[in-house]
């Protein structure tokens, strides 16, 4: 039992290394986008990231209020993604960046953080969970504000910049639930 708790807390401690090393890599490149299909593919994977951790947070996690961050995350999100969907279909969209299709599915980066929450153990569970969250929102806040201030659509960028203070406030949320 000892060797599997061992083995557990140093995959735990690899795990949250790579998460934090894809976090400021990830913040890094966000920083940089400033096309729509880059801002699109980013902000989809951004949103799936955070609704699939939010359905594995309200399954796992033991705290109420990380299992109301959770459902604010899955509704949130989800606005989120029908709204970039809307403006996806919108012909100013189309006529200043052609059709542009979000992604279907995780980047290896984000299915790799949520392997990462799936193998956590139950008493590591809401930490990891905050702990990814609060690295994924700061990804988030710097490609909304990299995007919405010098994207090159302007109907994107400004639900880029719509969409940022909802990410602020998820951000803040985060952080201060890490402090209890």
């Amino acid at each position: 039992m000892a060797k599997k708790e061992k083995h557990g807390g140093l995959r735990g401690a690899m795990d949250k290394v790579t998460d934090t090393v894809g976090g400021v890599m990830g913040q890094a490149s966000a920083a940089t986008v400033s096309s729509a299909d880059a801002f699109v593919e980013n902000a989809a994977i951004g949103n799936m990231y955070e609704i699939e951790a939010a359905r594995i947070a309200l399954q796992r996690s033991r705290s109420d209020d990380v299992r109301m961050l959770a459902r604010m995350m899955i509704d949130d999100h989800t606005t989120s993604t029908n709204q970039m969907m809307s403006a996806l279909r919108s012909s100013e969209v189309t006529r200043l960046s052609g059709a542009l299709k979000p992604p279907a599915s995780l980047d290896a980066r984000r299915s790799s953080m949520i392997d990462h929450l799936q193998k956590a153990e139950d008493a590591d569970f809401d930490k990891r969970y905050l702990d990814q969250q609060q690295m994924a929102h700061a990804e988030t806040e710097t490609l909304l504000s990299s995007y919405g201030g010098g994207g090159d659509n302007p109907q994107l960028a400004s639900l880029a910049r719509s969409a940022l203070p909802m990410v602020q406030r998820h951000k803040a949320m985060v952080e201060r639930m890490m402090q209890r």
